[in-house]
């Protein structure tokens, strides 16, 4: 009975450690700060944090969640998920697509299941959805693999950054929209101009969406 009741703690505590990094991993992704400079804001030292955020600590000491649940401005409870985090939970989730797939969105049916589902507390209307972004064509400000969030009916106005579809480009592209005395350009950030150029939109061009919110994933 003893051996059939650790092992039960065993996965009691596990489950438990699992929520914690759960949340702390969220919070961490929602205020855009990585496990280096909450350690160093929070006077707890960078291996804790880490062990906390990746559900290895086993007993997290009241010294390490009281600073991490102030630095959040919430409450003990609502770090370990007993309590709900009302400005969090209202946050959605948006799939995580590929470039070729998303030429034919919002008309291609999701399947939930076989998509990463992404968190945003961003504005977003049904038909929201996510990118990777894949090469330097809008460095440094979108650098690669940030994940942005973008929503197909956002109106694109001057200097939004959009995702496009070009007649000759079997993908959907990342760039900024200028509009000048009526014409439309898709403009790179990338000081790299003999790769990526700016392109004057056509009528056969489409603006497919407008990015409202860029992410990225925090590091150690």
């Amino acid at each position: 009975m003893d051996s059939i009741h650790n092992i039960f703690m065993t996965k009691f505590i596990a489950m438990k450690n699992t929520r914690i990094a759960q949340i702390l991993n969220r919070l961490m992704t929602e205020k855009k700060i990585r496990v280096a400079e909450l350690a160093r804001r929070v006077n707890i030292p960078q291996p804790t944090i880490h062990r906390i955020a990746t559900g290895v600590c086993e007993h997290p000491h009241m010294s390490s969640l009281e600073p991490l649940a102030n630095f959040f401005s919430i409450n003990i409870d609502q770090l370990k998920g007993h309590e709900p985090i009302p400005w969090l939970d209202r946050a959605s989730k948006v799939p995580l697509m590929a470039w070729d797939e998303v030429v034919f969105w919002p008309n291609k049916k999701v399947d939930n299941d076989h998509y990463e589902l992404i968190l945003t507390d961003a504005a977003v209307g049904k038909h929201g959805f996510a990118l990777k972004v894949k090469d330097a064509s809008m460095d440094p400000v979108f650098p690669k693999n940030t994940i942005l969030i973008a929503d197909p009916e956002r109106h694109a106005k001057d200097r939004s950054y959009v995702i496009a579809k070009l007649e000759k480009h079997p993908e959907a592209i990342f760039r900024q929209l200028l509009v000048d005395a009526g014409e439309k350009y898709l403009k790179p950030l990338s000081p790299d101009f003999d790769q990526y150029k700016m392109t004057r939109l056509n009528n056969n061009d489409k603006i497919l969406s407008v990015v409202v919110q860029a992410k990225r994933d925090c590091e150690d």
